[in-house]
């Protein structure tokens, strides 16, 4: 059981006779405890406080007081933040593993490591304006297996499941944050509105930003590190919590698993393997089923979730080889995408739990697992990026040769060369991008306003001014606005006895497009701002809209009034 866990106990059986100042004794003494036991990570949080409470003061804004000369320095300590919360993180999962493992100097432990990784990504961050996929992935990638690794010492430490505690925690923290917002700012807007009526708004909203601050970064993390579990203690996962997954959310998971056995027996008795998203639908199920098995792995409550975290390795073997066989007929068609690649490397982790299950074993070694995978493929040449463009660069040159379209590494387009294949070829090349590849930017370049691609034009159409307009004969004004308009092109004319009237809009679209394609031109004559249909005149102040070759038209920003006689 937690410290802070204790004190609310205590709080709550004493809360009628223990006085003000006791109650501040307490809370002083687990701000202590909280220090006694994570030193370098509170020390990295007071430290990051300092430097975002710098960040908020130095932000560039007109009315800042401090002008234009911090923005430099606001760029730098902005760049910094992800190097002071990965050395955070890294010095809390430090400390579980000397709880873990115990060491004779493990506040020496988790400072060493802590600025080795805060030193790295503050010399990788630094100076980069805009960061590039592989630096976002990779800090992502470290901070994902700095949680699973502190997940995995957490379990271990305490020889219990750890996730519900760390659910606990995280709950808990981001719970008392928000409510502590909440109320803090309820106070300042009171201050500003009753007692300071004439502040500065930069004053006002630096005041609203240091709430913010305070109630998720200063409260917030050190809640989260306060809550988790002792070394050696059991964590006792509220019942209340078990039932909740037990009864409600386990049956409504066996459905799921029902119709995605259902989708087997249509492939089976259709004979083929139709389109679908099955893959998102049977990643999702082993993410439930990882969820269940590492918070009621040691449940006794339900003999029958028992028996299902035992023979799930079997009962999903059917949806693995559908979900597997449909993943390799998209690779084969159109290669690896990061967001198909990283779905593979889900369910390899998912299978591992599966089979951690069946084995039962514990969940800890799922944590370590996904640990590795997450190192593996954000920091190595597996990564999520790398891989899934060299299977686009290779697919792209085997069509290219395929249909002998590359000349002396440069990309030619032939007469009989099928519109459809070009706007593929295209598409590859964007999704490789032209700061990677100069084959592909030589396609973008070359392939741009080839007749036949499936280009959407954008038309933003405008009208010359109107001083008045003749509105004899007319009984009701209505305001239209895009949200009138349906996907078919008809605007909904809503009338006084709320019947509804629908107008095709395409005979108007055509007019006007014409004539901007006749006199290359948007900004269209009075005469064209006006579209008589029966009992109807439409008067548009602004179309914006794009029509593609096939003809559909895509509206964006058309409004104007209707005139009903």
């Amino acid at each position: 059981m937690s410290a802070w866990t204790s004190f609310y106990q205590q709080f709550l059986k004493e809360g009628s006779t223990l006085n003000i100042s006791m109650r501040i004794l307490h809370l002083k003494g687990q701000a202590h405890a909280l220090v006694r036991r994570f030193p370098v990570a509170v020390c990295w949080q007071v430290v990051g406080f300092l430097v975002a409470a710098a960040i908020i003061l130095l932000r560039p804004e007109s009315t800042s007081p401090f002008g234009t000369v911090g923005t430099e320095l606001f760029d730098h300590l902005v760049r910094l933040m992800p190097a002071f919360f990965a050395a955070w993180l890294a010095a809390a999962a430090c400390q579980l593993l000397t709880d873990a493992f115990p060491q004779k100097r493990p506040i020496l432990i988790g400072a060493a490591v802590s600025v080795a990784l805060f030193i790295v990504l503050a010399v990788l961050w630094y100076g980069v304006e805009i960061p590039s996929r592989h630096l976002l992935i990779g800090t992502g990638g470290v901070l994902l297996a700095l949680s699973f690794l502190a997940l995995f010492f957490l379990e271990r430490s305490n020889r219990t499941p750890g996730l519900p505690a760390l659910t606990f925690a995280a709950a808990f923290s981001l719970g008392t944050s928000i409510l502590l917002f909440l109320g803090l700012m309820t106070c300042a807007a009171a201050f500003w509105a009753l007692v300071v009526t004439d502040a500065a708004s930069w004053t006002a909203e630096t005041v609203y930003l240091f709430i913010g601050l305070t109630a998720y970064q200063l409260w917030g993390l050190a809640a989260f590190l306060g809550t988790l579990p002792q070394a050696g203690t059991r964590y006792a996962f509220p019942a209340a919590a078990q039932k909740v997954l037990l009864y409600l959310l386990f049956p409504v998971y066996a459905l799921l698993l029902l119709v995605l056995y259902l989708y087997v027996g249509k492939i089976i008795l259709a004979g083929e393997m139709p389109v679908g998203t099955m893959n998102w639908y049977a990643s999702f199920a082993l993410l439930a089923f990882t969820l269940f098995f590492g918070t009621l792995a040691e449940q006794n409550r339900l003999s029958l979730f028992t028996r299902f975290l035992k023979w799930g390795l079997l009962l999903f073997l059917p949806i693995l080889a559908v979900q597997l066989y449909g993943v390799y007929l998209r690779y084969e068609a159109y290669g690896l995408t990061t967001a198909r690649y990283a779905s593979m490397i889900c369910t390899v982790c998912g299978i591992y739990a599966l089979i951690t299950a069946f084995l039962r074993k514990k969940p800890q070694q799922i944590y370590l697992c996904a640990a590795i995978l997450a190192l593996i493929f954000t920091l190595t040449p597996l990564n999520i990026i790398d891989v899934p463009q060299h299977s686009q660069e290779a697919r792209l040159s085997r069509i290219l040769t395929e249909n002998n379209l590359v000349q002396d590494g440069q990309f030619i387009i032939r007469d009989d060369t099928p519109p459809e294949l070009i706007e593929e070829i295209r598409d590859i090349a964007f999704y490789i991008g032209e700061e990677s590849s100069p084959l592909a930017a030589n396609i973008i370049s070359e392939s741009y306003g080839v007749k036949g691609l499936r280009q959407p034009k954008i038309y933003d159409i405008s009208f010359d001014a109107r001083e008045a307009m003749d509105i004899s004969g007319y009984q009701t004004l209505r305001r239209f606005s895009r949200e009138d308009i349906t996907s078919e092109g008809l605007l909904t004319i809503r009338r006084a006895d709320e019947s509804e009237e629908l107008i095709d809009l395409t005979p108007y679209i055509d007019r006007v497009t014409a004539y901007a394609e006749e006199h290359d031109t948007f900004s269209l004559p009075r005469e064209l701002q006006e579209y008589d249909v029966g009992e109807y005149r439409l008067q548009f102040d602004a179309i914006y809209f794009t029509r593609a070759a096939d003809g559909g038209i895509n509206y964006f920003d058309t409004n104007g009034f209707a005139l009903m006689r």
